[in-house]
């Protein structure tokens, strides 16, 4: 910093008081300068030096931003999966060297081999020994209920009471409101970040508002050209002077530093001012290009060598120059130099940091104009900017359309809310999610019949069953909304799309499970008792009595496996309410109230609908056509002797009972269990399997965090191209600003800072230009840490951080045109005129307003009378050539007095010396600098880089707080957005830790061993660690949405998982006449058998369909939140169904036949291993045959 300035602006203070003219050189007095504090002594005085203390707090800095080391980690994970495979290719060879065959099922007899898996499924394992004292009772339970909801009339009544509460909680809909606010779905309002935003916005004020304009050429080349810049120029004037809401114009509302100035608008246009008569000079004369590129390489001064040659041709003319551009400025129309080039031009790759000037202006292709504007805490102060705001978007649509010269982008700041509240309109999300709802309608119907169309098809289709069944979930979903709206709480548009198609994708596949019991058990009954089903068309109490013990058998059957599900997936998504992220919090308890609703309907609403069903088909009537029955040829009806033949003149679908056709999908599932079970299968699986799962670990250490604030905006938004076209070409656009604030009244900070007047001590540790300076101040610290080369360490950017109280006593000093004032308005503030810096000027207003102090000491130790009113003409005095010290708009949100932000700039409040100012006390103030985020992306969502920027910050605070003894809040506006990223790991370890230790006590209680609960967690831990792997190849960061989509996945595993386990130690409980139970293969090959049909077309398929219906419903509502929930989701559902069905099978088989250590000899017996005894599901119900 010792080194040559090319501006004054920013830096330490007076010592750039020097005419436009001169080589403006930096005094030694900042940090390095080597200057010391001999005459004043604090608590913190220097044992050590600032250089020392820096470099140490640089080395904590640099531990901290450096991410953890997973070397150990993948060289235990490498060492380990090396033993595995080891291990498994050993005990593959031993088993297929010394191994002796398997026994054979005497279902593989050639005599029986046509009956192939048919048999497999009449094998009722309902009827073996129980897994466990709760699975027992349970059952037993269950059957009853089963029994009690088909008996009699009992199906109509609790059709009409479930109908009755549905109606009851979903009447809360009338008083649905939808939340607006976009902040209120990332932070809570009593989170620490969120009331540090309340609390800067009360003292300082919101930070600006800023209205955005990106131009890129359309042909590819440089804006620089005259034409672009003409271009540039003019739709800027049109923005300035053409763009209006109820007669209110850009500069009524601008920042600005006094009423009649222009307003602030960056661009690399403020070289001609903006002014268009400015421009059509330099361009006349063919001097665009050389004015622009010495206004670039020094754009605080004037370009002298451009306006001699101007003048020289105006001469030749007979022309004069425009009196507003005599000396040819550099400066912008309202005064300050725009030396910031990379914030002005962009649209070019950007391969170190020292690109020349000549770079930007040849290879830039893109040219950004940002205007600030007022904001106000009080949001009705807001009306005329948000106003003004909106016809600006509505003027620059019309211009993007037409223009020939530019592709325009353009954002103002209300756009996001605007566009949220777009994205949050109930017609869109009912019409989306109805929509969604009738996709998954038409799968269920199709899935659930067998579309043989003839005169019977609507005798055994299950169409009204099937629409039922998904209404019984769209009822679930208004129910739990109804009781949302009835609490008074406004509901998030991630809830409304979400929550939906996650119950749907949950609870659609217990609509398959439980008609495939029902049908399971009606075809075990039909193999034990055919003569129940003789002319059964005209018996009604048979027909209820079968139905009854249809859903008894099918409720005890598949019911104990769904409760328990049930309480894992809402225990599960339950924990996911554990994030930071409201959004995230409201989603996990709703989804959780909606799967409690959802299942609980099914086993109430859905089950009388499947008994009306089952005895509507039984009795012959059509399905859909209620008043159209089937005609049947009579047949007499059998007597209990006659159990085993069938008359032949019946045409009533199961009066005879014949072997179950061997249909494609179960050739398929038959084909898969005979390859899956092969050995050389098992170890590819294993070996598969595990290599991916080390692969998912490894990519889990580099998965980023973040969520990009623009998650919640419609598809179609002018939004995502404005943020894509700034993530494509602005080379500063991952920079936001942090404010280090210091309080009255915080910590152990006094209750004000009026002592900065004229106490060495306090002063010295908020300057830097001074020797009574601490080498330890706080600029001096900020200047040391921005100096710091490696950002990636700091995140600062190489900037000057300004230090008002340095300029403070430059603008209050006597030999400095700034502070004067009128004698004849009572010693009011004389302001300065920006536009003026003539000799003449200066000596006629130093004839009429002496200064504000007379001695040049008086500046470090200004009248304690004195110093209110002069440090309220500071905070409102505007910048100029005759003035760099005002605070103007440099400090516009960084003074605050009375626990109130300065007014504006342009206020016509009079301030008078020793009298009148904007309070009493100095109650906050605040040092601005830019954080820089290189590995952030608006587009991709990863906010990895900000977020370790506000971990660093944050350290910065508190370490600042504890060597200065002056405490140190840190804000920025983009902290609300990324304080739930701070311990988001933490939150997703804890979230799927505290699900998955959920499943295994459920499991292991519910199964009554520690091996099936074991087996059912590792196949859901080794789910998530999969999804997780695939989240940052598909694009998606880690963040609280994430975490609620590896809670779903969780769910998804357990719900295959929980059923295979549960049927797969039923079957373990058969054992032969010499007491051994059967094979892992033979439980493999039963329950696959029975279960993978049902399982894929109903519940995993379900869920491909409606996560395709979320892809439908939730990327037109909001992007790209809806993508990301898309891909997870889809990727937990694939993930859930070749764990559960392909690894599963594989784990259990291997491990019941490994840990039996023992070789079978064959036996000529069944595949359960002997002799086994079990009643028929009418005996187990009511031990006595139904026929009369």
């Amino acid at each position: 910093m010792d080194s040559l300035l090319n501006s004054c602006v920013d830096t330490c203070g007076s010592m750039c008081a020097v005419s436009a003219d001169d080589s403006r050189g930096y005094e030694v007095a900042c940090y390095s300068a080597g200057s010391t504090s001999a005459d004043v002594s604090t608590d913190s005085m220097n044992t050590t030096s600032l250089p020392d203390k820096i470099e140490s707090l640089l080395s904590d800095l640099m531990s901290r931003a450096e991410t953890g080391s997973f070397e150990v980690l993948n060289y235990v994970l490498a060492v380990l999966a090396f033993l595995a495979a080891t291990a498994l290719a050993l005990g593959f060879a031993y088993s297929t060297r010394y191994g002796k065959r398997k026994r054979q099922s005497v279902l593989n007899d050639p005599v029986n081999e046509f009956m192939g898996s048919g048999m497999l499924s009449m094998i009722n394992l309902d009827q073996l020994k129980g897994i466990g004292r709760w699975d027992d009772r349970l059952t037993q339970l269950l059957k009853r209920w089963g029994d009690f909801v088909a008996m009699g009339n009992h199906p109509l009544y609790i059709i009409l009471l479930s109908l009755m509460l549905v109606v009851c909680c979903s009447s809360g809909l009338a008083r649905l409101e939808v939340e607006t606010d976009s902040l209120k779905l990332w932070v809570t309002e009593g989170s620490t970040v969120f009331q540090e935003r309340t609390r800067f916005n009360e003292m300082l004020g919101p930070v600006d508002r800023l209205e955005r304009l990106v131009l890129v050429a359309k042909d590819g080349g440089a804006v620089t050209r005259p034409s672009y810049l003409k271009e540039a120029i003019r739709l800027q004037q049109v923005v300035a002077n053409e763009v209006t809401s109820n007669s209110v114009m850009l500069s009524e509302i601008c920042v600005k530093d006094a009423e009649n100035s222009p307003c602030q608008v960056n661009a690399v246009t403020q070289y001609f001012q903006n002014n268009m008569e400015h421009f059509e000079v330099y361009e006349t004369y063919g001097l665009v290009g050389k004015h622009l590129t010495n206004c670039a390489n020094a754009p605080e001064r004037a370009d002298a060598a451009v306006c001699s040659e101007l003048q020289a041709q105006l001469n030749a003319s007979g022309s004069s120059l425009p009196t507003s551009m005599s000396d040819c400025p550099c400066v912008s129309s309202f005064g300050m130099p725009m030396s910031e080039l990379q914030e002005y031009l962009g649209g070019f790759t950007l391969d170190d940091n020292s690109i020349d000037t000549s770079t930007y202006l040849e290879q830039a292709t893109t040219l950004f104009s940002t205007a600030m504007v007022m904001n106000h805490q009080d949001e009705t102060k807001n009306a005329d900017a948000i106003a003004w705001e909106r016809s600006f978007i509505a003027r620059m649509e019309e211009e993007a359309k037409d223009n020939a010269l530019y592709d325009i982008y353009y954002a103002a700041e209300t756009s996001a809310d605007d566009e949220f509240a777009a994205a949050s309109n109930l017609d869109i999300v009912f019409k989306a999610g109805t929509a969604a709802f009738l996709f998954m309608f038409v799968y269920v119907v199709i899935g659930l019949n067998h579309w043989k169309v003839d005169r019977r098809f609507f005798h055994s289709s299950k169409i009204g069953v099937g629409f039922m069944g998904v209404s019984c979930i769209l009822m679930a979903v208004g129910g739990t909304l109804g009781i949302l709206a009835w609490t008074g709480a406004k509901l998030q548009i991630v809830t409304l799309v979400v929550l939906p198609l996650v119950t749907l994708a949950i609870g659609t596949g217990n609509i398959f499970l439980i008609l495939h019991a029902v049908d399971l058990k009606q075809e075990e009954l039909k193999m034990e008792q055919r003569s129940l089903f003789v002319g059964l068309e005209d018996n009604d109490f048979g027909i209820h009595e079968i139905t009854c013990v249809l859903l008894c058998e099918a409720v005890g059957h598949i019911g104990p496996s769904m409760i328990l599900t049930a309480m894992c997936e809402c225990c599960i998504v339950a924990f996911a309410a554990y994030s930071a992220m409201p959004a995230a919090q409201w989603l996990a308890g709703s989804l959780v109230l909606g799967l409690a609703a959802s299942f609980t309907l099914q086993m109430t609403l859905l089950l009388a609908i499947v008994a009306l069903d089952k005895r509507r088909e039984l009795s012959g009537t059509y399905d859909v056509i209620c008043c159209k029955r089937a005609s049947f040829a009579r047949r007499p009806c059998l007597s209990e002797d006659e159990t085993t033949t069938t008359t032949q003149n019946s045409s009533f679908p199961g009066s005879a009972f014949s072997m179950p056709d061997l249909n494609l999908m179960k050739r398929c599932v038959t084909g898969y269990v005979h390859v899956l079970l092969k050995k050389v299968s098992k170890v590819l699986v294993l070996l598969v399997f595990g290599a991916c799962s080390l692969v998912a670990i490894v990519a889990i250490e580099t998965m980023d965090r973040g969520l990009s604030p623009t998650s919640f905006i419609p598809t179609d938004s002018y939004l995502h191209s404005y943020y894509r076209a700034v993530d494509e070409n602005d080379l500063s656009r991952k920079e936001f600003p942090v404010y280090f604030v210091v309080e009255a009244g915080y910590g152990n900070n006094r209750e004000n800072f009026n002592d900065l007047a004229n106490d060495a001590a306090t002063q010295s540790k908020f300057c830097s230009s001074k020797e009574i300076c601490d080498d330890l101040s706080i600029p001096n610290i900020l200047n040391a840490l921005a100096a710091h080369g490696d950002r990636n360490v700091v995140y600062f950017k190489d900037d000057v951080v300004g230090s008002w109280l340095d300029d403070f006593w430059g603008f209050v000093k006597p030999d400095s045109e700034c502070c004067r004032v009128d004698p004849k308005n009572d010693y009011a503030y004389s302001p300065l005129r920006p536009e003026e810096s003539s000799a003449e000027y200066i000596l006629e207003r130093a004839s009429v307003a002496p200064s504000c102090l007379n001695d040049a000491s008086d500046a470090l130790s200004v009248p304690q009378e004195s110093f209110m009113s002069l440090v309220s003409m500071f905070s409102t005095a505007a910048t100029g050539p005759l003035c760099t010290y005002a605070a103007g708009t440099r400090y516009h949100g960084q003074l605050s007095i009375d626990n109130g932000p300065i007014p504006a700039m342009s206020s016509r409040a009079t301030v008078t010396m020793n009298g009148t100012g904007y309070g009493n006390d100095v109650t906050a103030f605040a040092y601005k600098v830019l954080s820089t985020t290189e590995a952030s992306s608006t587009i991709s969502g990863s906010q990895e880089g900000a977020v370790t920027a506000y971990s660093q910050a944050q350290y910065i605070a508190k370490w600042i707080s504890d060597e200065t003894g002056v405490d140190v809040w840190v804000y920025s506006p983009a902290y609300v957005y990324l304080d739930q990223f701070h311990s988001i790991r933490r939150s997703a370890y804890v979230v799927v830790g505290l699900g998955l230790a959920v499943v295994l006590v459920l499991q292991c209680v519910a199964l009554g061993s520690y091996g099936y609960g074991i087996a059912v967690t590792f196949i859901a831990a080794l789910t998530v660690v999969q999804v997780a792997g695939l989240m940052m190849p598909m694009g998606v960061p880690l963040n609280s949405l994430s975490i609620v989509s590896l809670s779903i996945a969780v769910t998804f595993s357990v719900g295959f998982s929980s059923h295979f386990a549960r049927l797969f130690a039923k079957a373990r409980t058969i054992t032969d006449d010499s007491g051994y139970a059967p094979t892992g293969d033979a439980c493999v090959k039963k329950v696959l058998t029975k279960l993978l049909a049902s399982w894929t077309l109903g519940v995993a398929l379900s869920k491909f369909v409606a996560i395709a219906a979320l892809a439908l419903v939730a990327t037109p509502v909001f992007e790209p939140a809806g993508n990301c929930f898309f891909r997870t989701l889809m990727a937990a559902a694939v993930c859930s169904w070749l764990n559960g069905a392909v690894l599963l099978p594989v784990v259990l088989s291997v491990a019941v036949d490994a840990t039996e250590g023992r070789v079978r000899d064959v036996k000529p017996t069944n595949e359960e291993g002997g002799e086994y005894s079990r009643e028929s599901p009418l005996s187990s119900y009511h031990n006595a045959p139904l026929t009369k």
